[in-house]
């Protein structure tokens, strides 16, 4: 029998000190490495601090009761949810994940834990995907304008705003990219390995990765040479002044 399991991205992070005792009270929980486990009656959640619960096998009901209760403790709450759904089956021969389907030799936590990671992974990088492509259609009238008309549309107050909002962003994305490593819970199950590389490498996290740093590199290297013309026209500016000045003192010169 078919069931579905979904990943939410709901936060920056989760306090999860504070949300394993509230959830203590009444689930049955338990800490493994950086993720909380919700197991009711055989049927898993598993919460990250980086803001990423994947349900398995949970109706609408039960999913938006927990990921409410989850939602109580985030830390810098998205203003919207990112998520994504995949199919599950029980009782395979051996695990394979194709056309969205996940089939699963048994109904194991540790298991399940293996394939969530690489869901929660997946998840919090469509999170860093959509904030990336916000920035850049905040700043794609910048070349167009530039093939346009030759001008720049920014003066260098507004340049160096933009700079910043990209370092910002960049450094926010960056930072957190250790969270898209092999998690440090594979390394203490290696039995569990190919689990986990099975389902990232279906949701080509890798490659997902590769292009996003591509994409800052460009919009970086954009702003940067934005920056470099600015400072150019400055400096030529201050030139075109100094030597308006010199012919001055030499026009005063001449009548005294």
């Amino acid at each position: 029998m078919e069931k579905r399991v979904r990943a939410f991205c709901t936060a920056e992070k989760y306090d999860s000190d504070e949300l394993y005792g509230a959830l203590s009270n009444n689930h049955k929980v338990t800490l493994i490495k950086d993720a909380i486990a919700v197991d009711r009656d055989g049927t898993y959640a598993f919460i990250f601090n980086y803001g990423v619960t994947v349900l398995w096998g949970y109706d609408y009901e039960e999913e938006k009761r927990l990921i409410d209760t989850v939602s109580d403790y985030a830390i810098k709450p998205l203003a919207e949810r990112v998520s994504e759904e995949m199919r599950y089956a029980i009782g395979a021969a051996e695990m394979s994940v194709r056309h969205d389907k996940i089939d699963l030799p048994e109904n194991s936590l540790l298991m399940m834990l293996a394939v969530s990671h690489a869901l929660a992974q997946s998840t919090k990088l469509a999170q860093f995907e959509t904030s990336l492509q916000e920035m850049i259609e905040a700043t794609e009238y910048i070349p167009q304008t530039l093939a346009k008309t030759g001008l720049i549309p920014l003066n260098r107050r507004k340049i160096a705003k933009e700079r910043g909002r990209l370092y910002l962003e960049k450094s926010g994305i960056m930072l957190q990219f250790g969270l898209l490593d092999t998690p440090e819970f594979i390394w203490e199950y290696p039995e569990l390995e190919s689990y986990y590389h099975n389902v990232a490498r279906y949701l080509e996290v890798a490659p997902r990765i590769e292009a996003m740093g591509k994409k800052l590199e460009i919009i970086q290297e954009l702003l940067e040479m934005l920056a470099d013309e600015q400072n150019h026209k400055h400096s030529s500016l201050l030139e075109w002044i100094i030597i308006v000045l010199i012919a001055f003192e030499i026009v005063l010169f001449f009548f005294d």
